[in-house]
């Protein structure tokens, strides 16, 4: 396990998220040789490729690989810290999923402004502040999809037209403990919208240690600043 800081999720960078996983000296799973790569196909959402790969010793193998720009998540809190959460028809699953707002990255466009338009897409809103929470890779197994979380927050109504092949709910607010009572309840099985949860979790505690540091600080700092003259 990474120490804390040295967490790659944190920062929500696919380039450092891969040099940490793999980078260690010490990891004991060796790293094949790529030596051939076929493109089996091409759509405007994913390639899909089969590597050719070799370990030290070992005959070829091959393996079939979705290649994917990546995408982002927004866990959007509304003026009551309320989670705004989406309705929409997955194709893969056969029936609608309850997720948080997400969408995936266009060439050229930076995850936060990914993540700034979908929002508007998605729910309607516009945030005032978005902040990095982290990412994660979704199905390593056979996809290199890296989707990049983030905090929006200051929300106003700001519509932007939702694609042409999506069709959302309104957006659903959720408190904190009905979010987590629909995920016992088996109502929310998406599992970007469950990382999601930990990720803001973990920022979470992280803003409170720093408040509580910040407010010790003050109150040693009045503690000298008042202190009888002897």
């Amino acid at each position: 396990m990474l120490p804390l800081p040295q967490v790659p999720g944190l920062r929500g960078d696919r380039d450092d998220a891969r040099a940490a996983a793999g980078g260690r000296v010490s990891d004991p799973v060796p790293t094949p040789v790529v030596t051939e790569t076929e493109t089996l196909l091409r759509s405007h959402l994913f390639d899909v490729v089969r590597l050719e790969v070799r370990y030290d010793g070992e005959p070829p193998v091959s393996r079939d690989l979705v290649r994917h720009s990546g995408a982002v998540a927004m866990v959007a809190l509304d003026e009551e810290r309320r989670w705004l959460l989406v309705r929409q028809f997955r194709y893969a699953t056969g029936c609608a999923m309850l997720e948080i707002p997400a969408g995936k990255l266009e060439p050229g466009e930076s995850p936060a402004a990914t993540a700034a338009r979908e929002l508007r897409e998605e729910t309607g809103y516009a945030a005032s502040a978005l902040e990095p929470l982290g990412g994660s890779w979704m199905a390593p197994g056979f996809c290199d999809e890296y989707m990049h979380f983030f905090l929006a927050t200051g929300l106003r109504y700001d519509p932007l037209p939702p694609d042409a092949d999506e069709r959302l709910s309104e957006p659903l607010a959720f408190t904190l403990e009905q979010l987590e009572a629909a995920i016992d309840g088996g109502e929310i099985r998406d599992a970007k919208t469950l990382v999601a949860v930990t990720l803001w979790r973990r920022h979470s505690a992280r803003a409170g240690q720093a408040q509580a540091g910040g407010l010790t600080l003050r109150r040693a700092r009045r503690i000298v600043t008042t202190r009888p003259r002897g």
